[in-house]
């Protein structure tokens, strides 16, 4: 059985096949975060999933082995912010929306002031690109629960209100954004772990009650909830990637050669 683990501990040794198992399962949801966080032609994104991936493997896989070893979920939100790092240089604010807020930590730390945590999540993922639709299958919401939760949002942003696709209306401004919460991080902030605890019900309302009064008035423990949220979702919705899409990757990372296999016969009598 291929496992996180094993993926993980191929990876950093060089192993092929383990890359191969990486790409298989994570090119899917690196694309999709992508499509989001960051619109842009195939080709631009297959570029920028290739140099990732090139900062990743360099110096002996030295970045890889920065990121959370415990669990896939705590790894794929390094991954996710990674990729969003190295995005963020190449956005272009001129390709932001026009006839709307910009979004900056301070307006949306006001949009989502006093609310209840559940409308927080849903208007922060709103902001960030995602659909109606789209929310309502990932935090299992009805309808009418979304609703009430964007009604903030109609007086200055329309259109991203009528948006039906998963796409963000302003890459630069968002990934600056996300940047910014992540650097605001305190020692008040729990670790990533608790937060998965919480989300499988692990934790009691001891526990639980504490943590999520600090979310609500926190940027960047609610992005860091948030994410946790989508990428439970897209590794259940994705599926793996194709051979196809990954032979050209695999052919340009600094990986070990996968060991040729010798027949039964030679292996018995040699060559």
């Amino acid at each position: 059985m291929i496992t996180f683990h094993k993926i993980l501990a191929g990876c950093e040794a060089g192993e092929r096949e383990s890359w191969g198992d990486f790409l298989k399962e994570y090119t899917p949801i690196a694309g999709r975060l992508t499509a989001i966080y960051i619109p842009s032609s195939s080709e631009t994104w297959t570029q920028l999933w290739y140099e990732s991936l090139q900062a990743l493997t360099a110096n002996g896989f030295e970045r890889l082995r920065t990121f959370d070893h415990q669990a896939e979920r705590e790894f794929l939100a390094d991954l996710r912010n990674f990729l969003l790092e190295q995005a963020l240089p190449k956005t272009d604010p001129a390709g932001d929306a026009r006839g709307a807020p910009r979004p900056t930590p301070e307006s949306v730390s006001a949009l989502l002031n006093g609310l209840p945590l559940l409308h927080q999540e849903i208007l922060f993922l709103k902001l960030a690109g995602y659909s109606d639709a789209t929310l309502e299958k990932m935090l299992r919401l009805t309808p009418t629960i979304a609703q009430q939760a964007l009604a903030r949002l109609q007086a200055d942003y329309t259109a991203v209100l009528r948006q039906e696709l998963d796409s963000g209306a302003w890459p630069a401004a968002w990934l600056e954004l996300l940047a910014h919460a992540r650097a605001s991080q305190t020692s008040d902030c729990s670790p990533l772990r608790q937060f998965v605890r919480i989300q499988d019900g692990q934790t009691s309302w001891y526990d639980k009650d504490p943590l999520e009064k600090h979310m609500a008035g926190c940027l960047c423990c609610l992005d860091r909830w948030t994410t946790l949220r989508e990428l439970v979702y897209w590794r259940q919705e994705l599926k793996p990637a194709r051979g196809e899409e990954i032979d050209s990757l695999l052919a340009r990372l600094p990986i070990k050669a996968a060991a040729k296999k010798q027949s039964l016969f030679k292996r018995m009598f040699g060559s």
